[in-house]
């Protein structure tokens, strides 16, 4: 990677060039770059708006690039390892359809991680595929998903080896991370696509201490949500391609339909600068970063009642899970927090997660620390939560066909009365927003019984009535 080239960042310097020349505006958006908008709402959105343009001849445009864009996606693929990257600005969700549309055509087999984001599903639904689920392993003793075990993705590539492509997601959001290398040489031996959701893994690689990338693993293409992890606007993201397991052409024909024909400029040149910070600046930001977590989980070490939550696999030093030994649910904690100003994350019915990133939380550390510190001691009077085993997923299954669901008729009855029925709906706790229960598949006790107690904590369910009775659609 050429230093000198990564302090460059071509998009961005496009835009502060064209803004400059004072232009005459004759074109869109209607802001006119802020020429008119409300008054109020100028205050804050005016520096951004003289930069939210439209695809002029200095800047390029995204669905066919062949100036500062083109450039600014050449810099971010030598920055993260890839031979191709694309820039989204739809999220890692654009880049997750567009991965599997990509390689799959209607009926093909497609190997899929369950405990995947509701995204992977709805792309499966579009491309009108037949999912082969993989079950993921639960950490008994954190409670954390560790991912899929090499040996039922083996298992699985021996019995279906027409499979397009096989998804996975890595790291979850929790951080744990998947052996993508030992992935990739099971895949390609067979000739297979490896498709990595990594929407939380766009800062690997810039700091040893931190695991590799997928891309750098392996994988034939990877999505990051560049907002998650370093410092670009939400919803911008980042696919990156290597190899010519999946065609190019195809990808970005898909990557023009799924996204809009006018993307976001502000959204494309965050893309820009964060590449170029995590590039030059990244390895002494992170440092400085995992010196304060490092003192940080030091301090947690000598509470009483929260403490991190471990599995065996790897997993990223940026995310902070803290549940606690008295039972209190990851909701109640995360109430208890947000009344005094302090806003994790996530949380969901046994952990509270904390994300940080290239910017050390500086003054807010010790204040962080303050409120950890008495919420150990206030966890002895907070009400108890019995303990919520997730329903597990089988070691894999083949699935039906989504498709036929998308247009299925569905009639609402309360959640104990689905049992044994078929869901007309994907549900699942949000966040994470991975469905607990796809269409088609039938209601188990555990499912429901695991949901009402999610409710029941604290948590928010998608797919499931708030109103009392909580109720589901079944398929009649």
């Amino acid at each position: 990677m050429k230093a000198d080239r990564q302090r460059r960042a071509p998009l961005y310097e496009a835009l502060v060039r064209h803004m400059k020349r004072n232009p005459g505006n004759f074109h869109v958006p209607g802001h006119k770059q802020g020429r008119v908008f409300d008054e109020e709402g100028l205050k804050l959105f005016g520096s951004v708006l003289s930069i939210d343009l439209t695809e002029l001849s200095p800047l390029d445009d995204l669905h066919d690039p062949a100036g500062v864009i083109a450039e600014a996606q050449a810099l971010a693929a030598e920055a993260f390892g890839a031979d191709e990257t694309f820039f989204l600005v739809g999220g890692s969700t654009a880049g997750n359809l567009a991965a599997i549309l990509s390689c799959c055509n209607p009926g093909d087999v497609l190997l899929v991680q369950r405990s995947s984001h509701q995204s992977v599903f709805h792309a499966c639904m579009l491309a009108g595929v037949r999912p082969v689920y993989l079950g993921t392993r639960v950490d008994e003793k954190s409670g954390l998903d560790q991912g899929i075990d090499p040996e039922i993705l083996a298992e699985a590539l021996e019995r279906f080896p027409e499979a397009k492509a096989v998804v996975v997601t890595s790291p979850s959001y929790h951080g744990v991370v998947q052996p993508i290398d030992r992935f990739a040489d099971l895949c390609h031996a067979r000739g297979t696509p490896l498709i990595v959701d990594e929407a939380h893994g766009a800062h690997f690689g810039f700091h040893p201490s931190l695991p590799p990338p997928a891309i750098r693993s392996g994988a034939d293409l990877a999505v990051q949500s560049t907002h998650k992890m370093l410092p670009a606007m939400t919803m911008a993201s980042m696919l990156h391609l290597r190899g010519k397991r999946i065609r190019r052409e195809r990808l970005t024909r898909w990557l023009r339909i799924l996204q809009s024909s006018s993307p976001s400029y502000p959204l494309m040149a965050s893309l820009d600068l964060a590449r170029k910070l995590a590039a030059t600046e990244g390895r002494k930001r992170l440092e400085d970063v995992l010196s304060g977590l490092a003192a940080i989980r030091e301090r947690i070490g000598g509470l009483r009642r929260l403490s991190e939550a471990v599995g065996p696999l790897p997993q990223d030093p940026l995310k902070l899970s803290l549940q606690s030994e008295t039972g209190t649910s990851g909701f109640r904690m995360a109430e208890w927090l947000e009344s005094r100003d302090c806003f994790p994350e996530m949380a969901d019915h046994r952990r509270v997660l904390f994300t940080f990133s290239l910017a050390r939380p500086g003054r807010a550390e010790e204040r962080l620390l303050s409120l950890l510190s008495e919420l150990d001691e206030h966890l002895a009077e907070m009400p108890k939560s019995p303990p919520l085993p997730l329903p597990p997923f089988q070691r894999w299954r083949v699935g039906e066909g989504l498709t036929r669901w998308m247009d299925a008729s569905g009639i609402p009855v309360p959640l104990e009365e689905a049992v044994g029925r078929l869901s007309a709906d994907m549900v699942l706790p949000y966040p994470p927003g991975i469905p607990l229960i796809l269409p088609g598949e039938r209601w188990t006790e555990e499912q429901a019984l695991f949901l009402r107690q999610v409710v029941e904590a604290g948590g928010r369910v998608r797919g499931l009535s708030s109103v009392s009775p909580l109720c589901v659609s079944v398929l009649e």
